[in-house]
Protein backbone atom coordinates (compact mmCIF):
# COMPACT_ATOMS: atom_id res chain seq x y z
CA UNK A 1 0.00 0.00 0.00
CA UNK A 2 1.31 3.41 -1.17
CA UNK A 3 1.17 6.50 0.68
CA UNK A 4 -1.73 8.17 -1.13
CA UNK A 5 -3.89 5.01 -0.32
CA UNK A 6 -2.89 4.50 3.24
CA UNK A 7 -4.09 8.07 3.75
CA UNK A 8 -7.21 7.76 2.11
CA UNK A 9 -7.92 4.60 3.71
CA UNK A 10 -7.47 6.39 7.17
CA UNK A 11 -10.51 8.72 6.06
CA UNK A 12 -12.41 6.08 4.76
CA UNK A 13 -14.11 5.85 8.32
CA UNK A 14 -15.22 9.50 8.59
CA UNK A 15 -16.05 9.49 5.00
CA UNK A 16 -18.85 6.08 5.32
CA UNK A 17 -20.58 7.57 8.26
CA UNK A 18 -20.45 11.23 6.47
CA UNK A 19 -21.99 9.90 3.69
CA UNK A 20 -24.56 7.52 6.30
CA UNK A 21 -26.24 10.61 6.97
CA UNK A 22 -26.32 12.40 4.48
CA UNK A 23 -27.99 9.96 2.35
CA UNK A 24 -29.81 8.67 5.06
CA UNK A 25 -28.47 5.35 5.19
CA UNK A 26 -28.96 2.22 7.58
CA UNK A 27 -25.85 0.04 6.87
CA UNK A 28 -25.17 -3.28 6.62
CA UNK A 29 -21.87 -5.62 6.20
CA UNK A 30 -18.91 -3.95 3.91
CA UNK A 31 -18.59 -6.38 0.69
CA UNK A 32 -14.82 -8.02 0.74
CA UNK A 33 -12.37 -8.56 -2.10
CA UNK A 34 -11.86 -5.22 -3.27
CA UNK A 35 -8.43 -3.36 -2.76
CA UNK A 36 -9.24 0.19 -4.21
CA UNK A 37 -12.50 0.75 -2.67
CA UNK A 38 -15.14 0.63 0.10
CA UNK A 39 -17.92 -0.91 -0.92
CA UNK A 40 -20.83 -1.45 1.99
CA UNK A 41 -24.56 -2.99 1.88
CA UNK A 42 -27.35 -0.60 2.95
CA UNK A 43 -30.68 0.68 2.71
CA UNK A 44 -32.08 3.67 2.66
CA UNK A 45 -34.80 5.61 4.68
CA UNK A 46 -37.43 4.37 2.30
CA UNK A 47 -36.54 0.77 2.46
CA UNK A 48 -34.45 0.43 -0.96
CA UNK A 49 -31.41 -1.87 -1.08
CA UNK A 50 -28.42 0.18 -2.26
CA UNK A 51 -24.87 0.12 -1.67
CA UNK A 52 -22.58 3.13 -0.89
CA UNK A 53 -19.48 2.92 -2.62
CA UNK A 54 -16.31 5.03 -1.84
CA UNK A 55 -13.38 4.75 -3.97
CA UNK A 56 -9.82 5.48 -4.09
CA UNK A 57 -9.04 8.60 -6.08
CA UNK A 58 -7.45 7.73 -8.96
CA UNK A 59 -7.53 7.56 -12.70
CA UNK A 60 -9.58 4.81 -13.44
CA UNK A 61 -11.91 5.25 -11.11
CA UNK A 62 -13.09 9.07 -12.36
CA UNK A 63 -15.89 8.11 -14.92
CA UNK A 64 -17.72 5.06 -13.26
CA UNK A 65 -20.13 7.61 -12.17
CA UNK A 66 -20.46 9.18 -15.37
CA UNK A 67 -20.92 5.75 -17.47
CA UNK A 68 -23.34 4.19 -15.16
CA UNK A 69 -25.44 8.04 -15.58
CA UNK A 70 -25.50 7.14 -19.09
CA UNK A 71 -26.70 3.39 -19.38
CA UNK A 72 -28.98 4.58 -16.75
CA UNK A 73 -29.93 0.90 -15.92
CA UNK A 74 -30.09 -0.76 -19.09
CA UNK A 75 -27.77 -4.04 -18.46
CA UNK A 76 -26.10 -2.02 -15.34
CA UNK A 77 -26.60 -0.92 -12.24
CA UNK A 78 -28.64 2.23 -11.69
CA UNK A 79 -26.18 5.03 -10.48
CA UNK A 80 -28.85 7.26 -7.58
CA UNK A 81 -26.24 9.79 -6.27
CA UNK A 82 -23.07 10.76 -6.74
CA UNK A 83 -20.28 13.23 -4.92
CA UNK A 84 -17.60 13.69 -7.22
CA UNK A 85 -15.16 15.42 -4.96
CA UNK A 86 -15.25 12.08 -2.77
CA UNK A 87 -15.48 9.79 -5.64
CA UNK A 88 -18.73 8.64 -3.89
CA UNK A 89 -21.78 6.90 -5.27
CA UNK A 90 -24.76 5.52 -4.10
CA UNK A 91 -26.05 2.58 -6.53
CA UNK A 92 -28.84 0.41 -7.03
CA UNK A 93 -28.25 -3.03 -5.42
CA UNK A 94 -28.45 -6.58 -7.16
CA UNK A 95 -29.97 -9.44 -5.61
CA UNK A 96 -28.84 -12.50 -5.14
CA UNK A 97 -25.73 -10.33 -6.75
CA UNK A 98 -23.79 -13.67 -7.55
CA UNK A 99 -21.16 -12.78 -10.13
CA UNK A 100 -20.81 -14.51 -13.24
CA UNK A 101 -17.51 -16.14 -12.17
CA UNK A 102 -19.78 -17.85 -9.77
CA UNK A 103 -22.60 -19.10 -11.74
CA UNK A 104 -23.29 -22.59 -12.36
CA UNK A 105 -23.21 -22.04 -15.63
CA UNK A 106 -21.63 -23.40 -18.71
CA UNK A 107 -18.93 -21.07 -20.30
CA UNK A 108 -20.50 -20.67 -23.55
CA UNK A 109 -23.67 -19.38 -21.59
CA UNK A 110 -21.65 -17.16 -18.97
CA UNK A 111 -19.94 -15.68 -22.92
CA UNK A 112 -23.49 -15.53 -24.17
CA UNK A 113 -24.98 -13.31 -21.08
CA UNK A 114 -22.19 -10.84 -20.72
CA UNK A 115 -21.90 -10.34 -24.76
CA UNK A 116 -25.75 -9.19 -24.41
CA UNK A 117 -25.56 -7.14 -21.94
CA UNK A 118 -22.49 -5.68 -23.91
CA UNK A 119 -24.62 -5.01 -26.63
CA UNK A 120 -27.14 -3.55 -24.48
CA UNK A 121 -24.91 -0.80 -22.91
CA UNK A 122 -22.93 -0.03 -26.27
CA UNK A 123 -26.48 0.69 -28.09
CA UNK A 124 -26.31 3.97 -25.78
CA UNK A 125 -23.68 5.39 -28.09
CA UNK A 126 -21.45 8.09 -26.73
CA UNK A 127 -22.36 10.67 -24.17
CA UNK A 128 -21.92 14.51 -24.75
CA UNK A 129 -18.58 16.27 -23.91
CA UNK A 130 -19.64 17.23 -20.25
CA UNK A 131 -19.52 13.51 -19.01
CA UNK A 132 -15.85 14.11 -19.53
CA UNK A 133 -14.48 10.23 -20.23
CA UNK A 134 -11.31 9.67 -21.29
CA UNK A 135 -10.74 8.66 -25.00
CA UNK A 136 -9.71 5.21 -25.56
CA UNK A 137 -7.26 6.53 -28.53
CA UNK A 138 -5.62 8.69 -26.01
CA UNK A 139 -4.92 6.04 -23.40
CA UNK A 140 -4.21 2.74 -25.66
CA UNK A 141 -1.76 5.81 -27.45
CA UNK A 142 -0.45 5.58 -24.16
CA UNK A 143 0.21 1.87 -23.31
CA UNK A 144 2.01 1.67 -26.99
CA UNK A 145 4.76 3.93 -25.73
CA UNK A 146 4.98 2.45 -22.10
CA UNK A 147 5.43 -0.99 -23.47
CA UNK A 148 8.31 0.32 -26.37
CA UNK A 149 9.85 2.24 -23.40
CA UNK A 150 9.63 -0.91 -20.85
CA UNK A 151 11.10 -3.49 -23.95
CA UNK A 152 13.89 -1.24 -24.01
CA UNK A 153 14.94 -0.57 -20.28
CA UNK A 154 13.57 -3.80 -18.92
CA UNK A 155 14.60 -5.90 -22.06
CA UNK A 156 12.35 -8.78 -21.07
CA UNK A 157 12.74 -12.23 -22.75
CA UNK A 158 9.76 -11.73 -25.12
CA UNK A 159 8.85 -12.38 -28.28
CA UNK A 160 9.89 -8.86 -30.24
CA UNK A 161 7.58 -9.66 -33.03
CA UNK A 162 4.99 -9.86 -31.24
CA UNK A 163 5.76 -7.27 -28.92
CA UNK A 164 5.77 -4.32 -31.76
CA UNK A 165 2.61 -6.11 -33.75
CA UNK A 166 0.76 -5.21 -29.80
CA UNK A 167 1.96 -1.76 -29.64
CA UNK A 168 1.46 -1.09 -33.05
CA UNK A 169 -2.33 -2.63 -32.59
CA UNK A 170 -2.61 -0.41 -29.66
CA UNK A 171 -1.87 2.88 -31.68
CA UNK A 172 -4.09 2.23 -34.73
CA UNK A 173 -7.36 -0.19 -33.56
CA UNK A 174 -9.27 2.66 -31.94
CA UNK A 175 -8.26 4.42 -34.88
CA UNK A 176 -9.65 2.58 -37.94
CA UNK A 177 -13.41 1.05 -36.10
CA UNK A 178 -16.37 1.93 -37.71
CA UNK A 179 -18.31 3.27 -34.41
CA UNK A 180 -17.65 4.90 -30.47
CA UNK A 181 -19.71 3.33 -27.53
CA UNK A 182 -18.95 3.62 -23.66
CA UNK A 183 -16.71 0.90 -23.12
CA UNK A 184 -16.15 -0.64 -19.95
CA UNK A 185 -13.04 -0.75 -19.29
CA UNK A 186 -12.61 -4.10 -17.11
CA UNK A 187 -15.42 -6.24 -18.47
CA UNK A 188 -14.20 -9.42 -16.64
CA UNK A 189 -17.35 -12.03 -15.72
CA UNK A 190 -16.77 -10.66 -11.62
CA UNK A 191 -18.17 -7.70 -12.82
CA UNK A 192 -21.73 -8.59 -13.60
CA UNK A 193 -23.97 -9.81 -11.19
CA UNK A 194 -27.16 -11.65 -10.92
CA UNK A 195 -30.37 -9.58 -10.34
CA UNK A 196 -34.33 -9.96 -10.20
CA UNK A 197 -35.94 -12.24 -12.28
CA UNK A 198 -32.92 -14.42 -13.72
CA UNK A 199 -31.54 -11.02 -14.71
CA UNK A 200 -27.92 -9.94 -14.71
CA UNK A 201 -26.33 -6.64 -14.55
CA UNK A 202 -22.90 -4.73 -15.26
CA UNK A 203 -21.06 -3.02 -12.44
CA UNK A 204 -17.62 -1.53 -11.48
CA UNK A 205 -17.47 0.43 -15.19
CA UNK A 206 -13.49 2.12 -15.47
CA UNK A 207 -14.70 3.89 -18.87
CA UNK A 208 -13.77 5.48 -22.03
CA UNK A 209 -15.08 6.48 -25.15
CA UNK A 210 -13.77 4.10 -27.77
CA UNK A 211 -13.25 0.90 -29.89
CA UNK A 212 -16.23 -1.58 -28.51
CA UNK A 213 -13.84 -4.28 -29.09
CA UNK A 214 -11.71 -3.28 -26.63
CA UNK A 215 -13.59 -4.50 -23.93
CA UNK A 216 -13.60 -8.60 -25.04
CA UNK A 217 -10.26 -9.73 -24.11
CA UNK A 218 -10.27 -10.22 -19.99
CA UNK A 219 -14.27 -11.65 -20.83
CA UNK A 220 -12.59 -14.27 -23.34
CA UNK A 221 -9.90 -15.26 -20.72
CA UNK A 222 -11.92 -15.44 -17.20
CA UNK A 223 -15.25 -17.35 -18.31
CA UNK A 224 -12.65 -19.82 -17.74
CA UNK A 225 -9.06 -20.01 -18.99
CA UNK A 226 -8.76 -20.89 -22.68
CA UNK A 227 -5.18 -21.89 -22.49
CA UNK A 228 -5.47 -23.98 -19.68
CA UNK A 229 -6.46 -26.73 -22.53
CA UNK A 230 -3.93 -28.27 -24.42
CA UNK A 231 -4.97 -27.10 -28.03
CA UNK A 232 -6.46 -23.45 -27.42
CA UNK A 233 -6.83 -22.44 -30.81
CA UNK A 234 -10.06 -24.06 -31.97
CA UNK A 235 -11.77 -22.59 -28.65
CA UNK A 236 -10.68 -19.30 -29.01
CA UNK A 237 -11.65 -19.21 -32.55
CA UNK A 238 -15.46 -20.66 -31.01
CA UNK A 239 -15.83 -18.18 -28.76
CA UNK A 240 -14.89 -15.35 -30.92
CA UNK A 241 -17.16 -16.34 -33.03
CA UNK A 242 -20.17 -16.42 -31.07
CA UNK A 243 -19.42 -13.01 -29.22
CA UNK A 244 -18.72 -11.20 -32.58
CA UNK A 245 -22.48 -12.19 -33.96
CA UNK A 246 -23.79 -10.90 -30.69
CA UNK A 247 -21.92 -7.98 -30.57
CA UNK A 248 -21.51 -7.07 -34.29
CA UNK A 249 -17.79 -6.85 -33.87
CA UNK A 250 -15.94 -8.87 -36.45
CA UNK A 251 -14.09 -11.94 -34.61
CA UNK A 252 -10.62 -10.63 -35.96
CA UNK A 253 -10.90 -6.96 -34.61
CA UNK A 254 -11.86 -8.78 -31.09
CA UNK A 255 -8.75 -11.31 -31.86
CA UNK A 256 -6.35 -8.05 -32.18
CA UNK A 257 -7.40 -6.57 -29.09
CA UNK A 258 -6.93 -9.32 -27.22
CA UNK A 259 -3.44 -9.68 -28.43
CA UNK A 260 -3.03 -5.68 -27.97
CA UNK A 261 -4.02 -6.01 -24.46
CA UNK A 262 -1.96 -9.29 -23.33
CA UNK A 263 0.91 -7.71 -24.73
CA UNK A 264 0.30 -4.50 -22.56
CA UNK A 265 -0.19 -6.53 -19.77
CA UNK A 266 2.86 -8.29 -20.15
CA UNK A 267 4.92 -5.49 -19.79
CA UNK A 268 2.99 -4.08 -16.67
CA UNK A 269 3.71 -7.21 -15.33
CA UNK A 270 7.74 -6.51 -16.26
CA UNK A 271 7.53 -3.28 -14.60
CA UNK A 272 6.85 -4.88 -11.54
CA UNK A 273 9.56 -7.09 -11.59
CA UNK A 274 7.09 -10.52 -12.39
CA UNK A 275 8.94 -11.54 -15.62
CA UNK A 276 7.16 -14.99 -15.39
CA UNK A 277 3.56 -13.82 -14.79
CA UNK A 278 4.23 -11.45 -17.89
CA UNK A 279 5.97 -14.35 -19.98
CA UNK A 280 2.29 -16.18 -19.78
CA UNK A 281 0.67 -13.00 -21.03
CA UNK A 282 2.80 -12.86 -24.12
CA UNK A 283 2.60 -16.62 -24.51
CA UNK A 284 -1.50 -16.03 -24.69
CA UNK A 285 -0.89 -13.29 -27.29
CA UNK A 286 1.67 -14.95 -29.56
CA UNK A 287 -1.57 -17.86 -29.76
CA UNK A 288 -4.09 -15.21 -30.46
CA UNK A 289 -1.26 -13.63 -33.03
CA UNK A 290 -0.80 -16.80 -34.50
CA UNK A 291 -4.36 -16.67 -34.88
CA UNK A 292 -4.74 -13.37 -36.72
CA UNK A 293 -2.06 -14.26 -39.61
Amino acid sequence: MNQEEAAWRQRVPDLVEHYAERWELDLGQPFGGGSAAEVIAATTADGRDVVLKLSLPHREARGEAAALRWWDGDGAVRLLRHEPEDYALLIERCRPGVPLTAAALPPRTRLTVAAELLARVWRHGTPPADFQLELLTDVAAEWADQIEERQHRLAPPYDRTVVARGAELLRTLPLTGDREVVVHGDFNPGNVLSAAGDSWMIIDPKPMIGDPGYDFCPLLLQVDNPFDHADPAPLLLDRVKLVADLVQVPPERLLAWCLARLVEAAHWYADQGEIEEGAKELAAAEVISALLR
